[in-house]
């Protein structure tokens, strides 16, 4: 039954995707080793990029710093220098992901909501609409957040929003939800039960025709992050398996990103972005 899923899943993912896109084998080869901290995610249809990372800014109330949000723009020498993008803020901002369609980012932040000053106690998920050569104002999704954790966002082609949350009615801890687009706004969050367990479910990217995802565990016991992948067969999610070639003992894999056209797995290591072919990982 595992052979049959990893197979399909691996057809699922070539195949994934409705545009050719923009970047070369040797485009996704090379951000290999790229530092990152909680986010990659490419543009489908135009050469440039959004990672997060710690910033050289420091948050004085408790040392740390600052994650922000970067733009890196692929020429012809490779990718160019990571720049701050224009919706930054004074406050914890990462894991970026661009909508299959190329139209919007979804982050995590803790900046302010709408109406106050002080940043969240909690993180939220917000939004930014992508204009011609600029980004629109972030837009806190008062649909999704609650004072509860809501982060990593993944998002299909159909604009179905996947996340994580904390909020009351899951199997505990960080747990998996799915809301749908409704006008400008979503559906109530409905947890994906099928994905979930008690230990911490995070960081999922989902196919954008919404056939399967990847995500990582935390797992109390053993303290340990894996990551997992489970198929939608018919609208039910099958039980999520251990992608056992990407997973390494002793190692956090984090923030799985699926680039367009479905060849690589990206994966943070360490700090810094591993590369690997899906035919390689689900063998």
């Amino acid at each position: 039954m595992k052979s049959t899923l990893i197979s399909c899943l691996f057809f699922l993912t070539l195949c994934a995707g409705c545009t050719v896109p923009p970047y070369s084998r040797q485009d996704i080869e090379k951000l290999s080793g790229l530092p990152v901290g909680n986010g990659m995610t490419l543009h489908p249809t135009e050469k440039w990029m959004l990672i997060s990372r710690p910033s050289e800014f420091t948050n004085e109330a408790n040392g740390k710093p600052f994650y922000k949000i970067y733009f890196l723009e692929l020429g012809e020498d490779g990718w160019g220098e990571p720049q701050t993008v224009s919706f930054e803020s004074r406050f914890n901002d990462y894991h970026p992901v661009i909508s299959p369609d190329g139209k919007w980012v979804y982050f995590n932040s803790d900046r302010p909501p709408p109406g106050e000053i002080l940043p969240a106690e909690k993180m939220n998920i917000w939004r930014v609409a992508i204009r011609p050569n600029a980004f629109s104002t972030p837009e806190y999704l008062t649909d999704i957040n609650t004072e509860h954790h809501e982060s990593y966002p993944s998002v299909t082609g159909e604009d179905v929003l996947y996340f994580n949350s904390d909020r009351p009615g899951g199997k505990g801890s960080m747990d998996f939800y799915r809301a749908s687009p409704i006008g400008n706004g979503f559906s109530a969050p409905e947890l994906v039960a099928a994905l979930n367990t008690a230990d911490s479910e995070n960081d999922l990217t989902i196919d954008a025709l919404e056939r399967f995802v990847v995500f990582n565990r935390y797992l109390f016991d053993t303290n340990e992050v894996d990551l997992f992948i489970s198929n939608n067969q018919n609208g039910l999610w099958t039980d999520p398996v251990p992608l056992e070639r990407a997973n390494q003992a002793d190692v956090w894999e984090l923030t799985p990103t699926l680039p367009p056209g479905g060849t690589y797995l990206l994966i943070e290591v360490d700090g810094k972005i591993q590369v690997s072919l899906m035919d390689d990982v689900l063998e």
